[in-house]
């Protein structure tokens, strides 16, 4: 005890003569603060505060923990090693402060929500000045701000389930846009979200769009298993809830678009729209919930298990012996046409191998879990198991499909090119007879267009339907300029002459973006399927007028078209930043979570699962049996306590970083 005595006298003289500071060597955390340093006095309430909050509006957990020293370790290093000590998941956050060391780091799940630059801009910015002026609270708190998307400084491109969901919109930032005169908002109803900074219900309507979608295309997996298993009488109601909530997300997109276009709204417009766009969301993801509990007595998968595994033999067995074929077919259709013809099924093929295997492998470990007589987590492998086996279907045929339709674009690009240079012969001789109505830039579009038209229909491998969109553009430019000189009977019989290619391009674009974005759902962000579902309306719009209209159904076919393109488009961006992240291998999908063959990138909700993080990412719901009470795969997914995810840990590694102050 003497001894005790002297040690504990000398360790207090040292620190009141500002001696070595003691070091600490990286620990488990069982609180939210720790405060070893001894330094957040009166403040630690507003650390409390600032945590708590973030927490319940974001799901997200930040760790503080201030300490003397880190034990001659960097800060980044010692967060690391305390998260993993202390065994932290996808959504929870170390920072930690070494306050004699002047020193401090993080630590973040490799699949956090915010990407490495935006985090770093978020501490540089905004917790390392106040670091710097020893209000540790402060820090905390900017910190915990900047995490809940309502920080200055280097506000963040968020990333749900590792893809970029535009939240402010990065986008905004960067296009140039037109600004509506200012106006009187005429007096409505309270604001439902005051109190939250614009750019943060931004986030929080596109990362509620991106989540139910995701419960849509999920319930629609699951209605279909449904009625093979039990005929259509029995899910009319549920494919009605289905139907009406599809139409709540499509009203839900064509806000998103109109917020993406060229106009600027101002700020209680924007707001408006997207109250409207969570309220829209919310009924929709209710209407699913109403259902839940009597889908989930429907197929009663804990009961029915065994069956659906005998029933998905068969079709697994089918599938594989199609591979072979659709091999083929994908080697001869590149012999016959260019690269970027065959760009969205390229890779189909592999991939719906590792979407075999992986169903192969959950059904096995179903079946080991019925056995050991755990039916919740059998379950989880079923749905899993369902969900790879439609995504190969869609594989499968999507190579088929695009063979049929680049046959049919090679037989009409011949005449739509006659029909385009019809028009601009047209158009030359007006200006030859002195038309000054501005028709040279549309000639000069239209000839663009034409020549890059030709280069794709050109040489042993063409691409018909680029040569397709090339031609459509320019007969776009031209029917434009020439409307005016037309009288409407032309017109009209012009846009009806024009309209059958029209549709064929935008039903093909739209088919194969749907294909490659439903396949791929893990990776692809609400930018790509607000496109997609923007395309469709399009479509559905020019069919619906193609007999009473065709020049205003051409218009809209066009735009379906070029819509559609921009989906593929922003799917394959989507789809390189995914596949560039950690732990990604060609054939084994890893992308920072665990590699279970096709089923984490065809699958943001499955994916997370089966990383072993429950639902992530702040998603609230994935189907008929999705609410926020269960996280879930889709209609009747609910999953017991039992489940093998339900400790919501991330086997992915971690990042951060750190510096001085």
């Amino acid at each position: 005890m003497r001894r005790l005595s002297v040690v504990l006298g000398l360790l207090t003289l040292l620190a009141l003569l500002g001696g070595p500071a003691l070091a600490v060597e990286p620990l488990r955390l069982d609180e939210r603060i720790t405060d070893d340093a001894g330094i957040l006095g009166s403040g630690r309430g507003d650390v409390e505060s600032a945590i708590d909050e973030l927490e319940s509006s974001e799901g997200v957990q930040l760790y503080v923990v201030f300490v003397d020293s880190f034990d001659g370790q960097d800060g980044q290093a010692w967060a690391d090693d305390t998260a993993e000590l202390s065994q932290l998941g996808r959504d929870e956050v170390v920072f930690a402060v070494a306050v004699q060391d002047r020193a401090y780091g993080y630590s973040v799940d490799e699949g956090f929500r915010l990407d490495a630059d935006a985090m770093d801009g978020l501490v540089a910015d905004d917790v390392e000045p106040r670091l710097a002026d020893d209000d540790w609270s402060g820090a905390v708190v900017a910190l915990a701000d900047g995490l809940g998307g309502g920080g200055g400084g280097s506000t963040a491109l968020w990333v749900v389930g590792g893809v970029a969901v535009v939240g402010g919109g990065a986008y905004l930032a960067t296009r140039s846009r037109r600004r509506k005169p200012a106006a009187a908002a005429p007096a409505g109803p309270p604001d439902p979200h005051a109190g939250v900074a614009t750019e943060q219900l931004q986030f929080q309507a596109s990362s509620a769009l991106l989540e139910l979608d995701e419960a849509v295309q999920s319930s629609q997996l699951d209605l279909d298993f449904a009625r093979n298993q039990y005929g259509p009488e029995a899910v009319v109601g549920f494919d009605e809830a289905l139907a009406q909530t599809r139409a709540d997300l499509a009203r839900a997109f064509t806000i998103r678009q109109q917020l993406d276009d060229e106009t600027d709204e101002d700020d209680p417009t924007r707001r408006r729209m997207l109250t409207e766009m969570l309220a829209l969301i919310e009924a929709g993801d209710a209407r699913l919930d109403d259902q839940a509990e009597a889908f989930e007595q429907l197929r009663d998968l804990e009961r029915t298990a065994p069956q659906v595994l005998d029933a998905l033999g068969p079709r697994i067995a089918d599938l594989t012996g199609r591979i072979p074929t659709a091999e083929a077919r994908l080697a001869d259709l590149a012999g016959r046409y260019a690269d970027t013809a065959l760009a969205p099924v390229a890779g189909n093929v592999a991939e719906a191998r590792a979407r075999l295997a992986a169903a192969e492998q959950e059904i096995t470990e179903a079946r080991a879990g019925l056995a050991a007589g755990k039916p919740g987590d059998a379950v989880t492998d079923v749905r899993a198991a369902e969900d790879a086996v439609a995504q190969t279907t869609t594989l499968l045929d999507a190579i088929d499909r695009l063979a049929a339709d680049l046959g049919a674009a090679g037989g009409r690009v011949t005449a739509v090119r006659a029909e385009t240079e019809k028009d601009l012969a047209e158009a030359r001789a007006l200006v030859g007879a002195g038309d000054r109505t501005g028709l040279e830039p549309q000639i000069a579009r239209a000839e663009a267009s034409l020549t890059a038209a030709d280069a794709a229909s050109a040489g042993e491998r063409p691409d018909p339907l680029a040569a397709l969109r090339q031609l459509e553009e320019a007969d776009t430019a031209l029917e434009q300029a020439l409307g005016s000189a037309r009288d409407a009977q032309a017109t009209a019989r012009r846009a009806a002459a024009a309209l059958e290619p029209a549709l064929l391009s935008a039903r093909s674009a739209i088919t194969s973006a749907s294909d490659f974005i439903s396949t791929r759902r893990g990776a692809v962000g609400p930018d790509a399927r607000t496109r997609l579902a923007e395309a469709q309306r399009h479509l559905d719009v020019a069919v619906g007028t193609s007999g009473t209209d065709p020049v205003a159904a051409l218009r809209e076919a066009q735009q379906a078209s070029s819509l559609a393109q921009q989906a593929t488009d922003l799917a394959s961006n989507d789809l390189s930043a995914w596949s560039s992240g950690p732990g990604y291998a060609p054939g084994g999908f890893g992308g920072g979570y665990s590699n279970r063959g096709g089923v984490d990138l065809g699958s943001l909700v499955l994916g997370s699962i089966l990383s072993g993080g429950g639902s992530g990412g702040g998603y609230r719901s994935s189907g008929y049996g999705g609410s926020r009470r269960r996280s879930s795969g889709g209609f009747g997914g609910g999953r017991s306590s039992g489940g093998r995810s339900s400790g919501g840990r991330s086997g992915g590694g971690r990042r951060g970083g750190g510096g001085r102050f």
